[in-house]
């Protein structure tokens, strides 16, 4: 369960324009609906918004994961997100967020998707990794890093 296989460079947002926490959610959303091309309805970022409404998913050290499932996929999928100046986004450490990744799954999609979601925190865990992933200057250096990463720690 590699991130970068749920990935495209149309996926990836080195520069993302939105500066709050809702807008941030809204944009990540229609990134992965686009790179992906799926039409929900609205529906990713309703579960999504929901899932953050009971407990933020911003882990700290600058990186947030918002997750959820959807019954209008089919495969998981995710949108990774850059913000230079940082979005506050209620982390844990409540220091604000410029690092976001995105993951969806299908609805009856359990395992997978758990198993994604710790693959990306251990990559995360690695501050190299982290670092070199906010400062990835293009999409395709984004992947290349998280590769890169996944060869290494996975």
């Amino acid at each position: 369960m590699k991130l970068s296989g749920f990935l495209n460079e149309e996926a990836v947002s080195t520069a993302l324009k939105s500066t709050s926490r809702n807008d941030v959610l809204k944009e990540l959303a229609a990134l992965l609906e686009k790179a992906h091309g799926v039409k929900t309805g609205g529906e990713i970022l309703k579960r999504v918004t929901e899932r953050e409404a009971m407990m933020s998913t911003g882990i700290g050290n600058g990186v947030a994961i918002p997750h959820g499932k959807a019954k209008s996929i089919q495969n998981l999928l995710a949108a990774c997100g850059i913000a230079a100046k940082g979005i506050e986004f209620q982390a844990v450490d409540q220091q604000p967020v410029t690092l976001f990744i995105m993951l969806v799954s299908p609805e009856e999609c359990r395992g997978p998707h758990v198993r994604a979601l710790a693959n990306i925190s251990r990559l995360l865990r690695e501050e190299h990794v982290r670092e070199g992933l906010k400062k990835a200057p293009t999409a395709k250096k984004f992947l290349e890093i998280l590769k890169e990463a996944e060869a290494r720690y996975l």
